[in-house]
């Protein structure tokens, strides 16, 4: 675990308010703060993490947060990585990382669709898969699809 101990040391040298966790070989856990989420991952693609692999969402809907995590990987080294963010619910933004890894334009535009995350600097924020969509974000935990049919279709649920 000499490998993911140098990693940590690197991260935490090179980002304020990261907090790095190694948690076995060949895992390692960032958490940090949304403003320092590229400038992070511009750190861990110059230490040895040349892909990401994706980048999912969680909304946390009883804290108010969404949590950004980008899966990146060290070939080389043999290590996966997770970076962790935060982002407010109301209103969550933050910064593409498209400029360190083009092909995050993918994710961000999934997310951006299904969770309501703007990507500030992604050209292309338009619909991926819901082209025709009129609502709120259908990922997010409060989303009440009955609801939706509802309004939507005039659906009345059927009684059998």
């Amino acid at each position: 675990m000499m490998r993911e101990q140098e990693i940590k040391k690197a991260i935490e040298k090179s980002t304020d308010g990261a907090t790095v966790t190694v948690l076995k070989k060949g895992r390692i856990l960032v958490t940090v703060p949304a403003a320092a989420a590229v400038s992070t991952l511009i750190c861990l693609k110059a230490v040895g993490f040349e892909h990401l692999s994706a980048i999912s969402c969680t909304d946390w809907l009883e804290q108010g947060e969404l949590e950004l995590v980008y899966h990146l990987w060290s070939y080389q080294d043999k290590v996966h990585l997770m970076l962790k963010t935060r982002l407010a619910r109301e209103n969550p933004q933050t910064v593409t990382a498209i400029p360190v890894f083009p092909h995050t334009q993918t994710y961000e535009r999934e997310i951006h669709e299904m969770y309501g995350v703007h990507f500030e600097g992604n050209p292309r924020l338009t619909p991926f898969l819901l082209e025709h969509w009129e609502g709120p974000p259908p990922m997010r935990r409060d989303f009440q699809m009955r609801d939706y049919v509802k309004e939507k279709f005039g659906v009345e649920e059927r009684i059998s």
